[in-house]
């Protein structure tokens, strides 16, 4: 399959993309991203990310040039060159880079006229396997550095990464970001946690993204007239709590079964992960074999669908 890329209104080769070496995203990391995963071939939640995608856009005061039809137009045209059934596309929307020639080229302040770089590519996602969902995954704690507007989705993200990998260096799956105390969210993820029957996630502010898969999982669980709290956790919460897991884009949601070493839980997912997590695979009709991309009882690999 070749690769193809979105660069500026053209579809290319994606070994042959590029952006301008003075593209403010490389330089300044001024710009947003949001990432829309595809599970069955078909776009989940993208009206909801594409609402984001504007207002985060908003928030850095840098220009969508494009209507949700037209998103939605150069989307569904970039995916038809793959033949995916569990994939994401990203989306990265930066200032731009000036036009006219200046003897100082790399300036702090912007010029308005300016217009947004806009690249998109497509990438498949591997799910994780059900027996690991089902025994859940270690996390670290660690400060959080980051600066004090993460409920942008910026593609200002070494800290993230750089925790990414304080992770994978203790072999854990995730690193819970800690603000004086209180828990904020994951490198790349959303924390639930459950104690007595009663679900609690942190509440948003500057240091927490609202993302979409939270907010889906929420109102699933609004859905189950089980009772949601958006507070304050405390690490000594998470800790002591009966289960807890992690929700993203492209794994949805993830159980938590340690902390630091320390067992959360029965050590392992816990009932209410199970059901939302059965719960989001039947919304889609799924067998479990097709969810995991090899199903023998359907023929559902060539014959899916997109849908915005």
């Amino acid at each position: 399959m070749s690769r193809i890329s979105y660069v500026n209104g053209k579809y290319c080769e994606h070994n042959n993309s590029y952006v301008h070496i003075e593209d403010r995203g490389y330089q300044f990391a001024d710009g947003v991203y949001e990432l829309i995963p595809f599970f069955q071939d078909k776009a989940f939640l993208l009206d909801k990310h594409l609402l984001r995608l504007n207002k985060n856009l908003s928030e850095m005061k840098i220009e969508n040039i494009y209507s949700n039809d037209e998103w939605r137009s150069y989307i569904n045209k970039l995916t038809s060159y793959y033949d995916y059934t569990n994939f994401y596309v990203y989306i990265q929307v930066s200032r731009g880079a000036p036009k006219h020639e200046e003897e100082v080229l790399r300036q702090h302040h912007y010029y308005n006229e300016m217009e947004p770089t806009i690249f998109m590519y497509v990438s498949e996602i591997n799910l994780l396997p059900e027996d690991k969902i089902r025994k859940g995954f270690s996390c670290v704690t660690l400060d959080d550095l980051r600066w004090g507007m993460c409920n942008i989705k910026s593609i200002s993200l070494a800290y993230n990464a750089l925790a990414k990998n304080y992770a994978k260096e203790r072999e854990a799956f995730e690193t819970v970001f800690v603000k004086k105390g209180i828990i904020t969210e994951g490198s790349s993820s959303n924390i639930f946690i459950v104690k007595d029957n009663v679900f609690y996630t942190p509440q948003l502010n500057n240091y927490v993204l609202p993302g979409i898969t939270r907010g889906y999982v929420i109102e699933e669980i609004k859905t189950l007239d089980y009772q949601i709290q958006e507070i304050d956790i405390s690490i000594d919460m998470l800790e002591k709590a009966d289960e807890a897991f992690l929700t993203n884009s492209t794994q949805f949601l993830v159980p938590i079964s340690s902390l630091n070493k320390k067992i959360i839980g029965s050590g392992q997912a816990g009932k209410y992960s199970c059901e939302l997590y059965e719960k989001f695979k039947k919304s889609f009709n799924w067998c479990y074999n097709f969810f995991y991309n090899n199903c023998d009882c359907c023929n559902w690999k060539n014959n899916g669908w997109k849908s915005f």
